[in-house]
This record gives C-alpha cells, sequence and structure tokens, in this order.
C-alpha cells in the first residue's frame, strides 16, 4: 500500500511496502526512471535492510550492467556511468568531515552527477542539500517499508511521480 502524505520533514511523503528482493528492485529502477541530473538521494536503514538492493534497482534504470553496484562499504564511493552519471557512497566506514570535504561532491552535483548515498545520516550534515531521503525499515526477513521523505522541490517531484506509478499494486 501507498500512502502520500503532505511534504513535511518529519513525515514521510510516501511510503511504499515491499515484499521480496525483486520487488525492491523493481521499486529502485522506478526512482531511477525519474532521477534527473544532480539528484542526491540519502538511504537509511539497518544493515542487510536493502540499501544496496534498491541502489542496484536505480542502476539498472540508468543502464548500469546488474553486478556492478555492490555494497561500497570498503571503498567508500563508487562511480558508475549510465544515462545519468552517478556516485554510490556508503557513509558507514567515514570518520572525519575531511573525508567528506576530499570527494568534492558539491562540484560533482553541479556538474550533473547524481548521488546516492547509504547511511546518509551519519554525514548529513556535511552534504549538499538531499533531495529525497528513504528510510528502510525491514520487519521481517523479506518485507521492507521504504518511507520517503521530499526535502526539496525536484525531491517532492520525484516522489510525487513515483507515486503515481503506482508500485503497490505491482
Amino acid at each position: 500500500m501507498s500512502t502520500k502524505k503532505p511534504m513535511n520533514p518529519q513525515t514521510p511523503s510516501l511510503i511504499i511496502h515491499s515484499e521480496s528482493e525483486s520487488k525492491t528492485v523493481d521499486i529502485g529502477r522506478a526512482i531511477g526512471e525519474l532521477i534527473t541530473s544532480g539528484t542526491l538521494i540519502g538511504l537509511n536503514g539497518t544493515l542487510g535492510a536493502g540499501k544496496t538492493r534498491l541502489t542496484q534497482g536505480i542502476g539498472l534504470s540508468l543502464g548500469i550492467e546488474p553486478g556492478q553496484i555492490v555494497s561500497p562499504t570498503f571503498t567508500i564511493c563508487v562511480p558508475h556511468e549510465g544515462r545519468i552519471p552517478f556516485l554510490h557512497l556508503d557513509a558507514y566506514r567515514i570518520q572525519t568531515p575531511e573525508e567528506v570535504d576530499e570527494l568534492g561532491l558539491d562540484e560533482m552535483l553541479e556538474n550533473g552527477v547524481s548521488l546516492i548515498v547509504e547511511w546518509v545520516d551519519l554525514i548529513k550534515t556535511l552534504l549538499p542539500e538531499i533531495d529525497v531521503e528513504i528510510q528502510i525499515d525491514a520487519p521481517t526477513h523479506d518485507s521492507r517499508i521504504f518511507s520517503f521523505f521530499a526535502k526539496t522541490e525536484s525531491g517532492g517531484r520525484l516522489v510525487s511521480a513515483l507515486d503515481e506509478k503506482n508500485l503497490d499494486r505491482r
């Protein structure tokens, strides 16, 4: 079931449920179809919640070969070339603000690179404005709840367009 709510930083703009990994990939594909140059998406969720699986779906829509997107935990930031170039960043091992500064994310976003950040809460204050934050909850082994928080006007458009796709009915 999807639920659309008013734009409020504390209240999700949209909630989508998934009962399988393939549905999580489908949700990611739908997001990937809507991403534009310079989009910043932040992901939060426990280990194994589906952050990388969702990113794999996004990558598929951007033309990234299956298997190219893996968890960047040990490399921290991995660039991918597709319809839109994007960076897949894992903030889990970032220790200092300087590590974030050295990545040059502001400049990359200005140059049209989109950014997907896993564990965004760990570095949120060091990033440019986030368009959409996605909280992933895993109430059971297979099910996931994706709560979308639109943070910018373009993020709001992305979430509204995602809602129109009626992903809970697929």
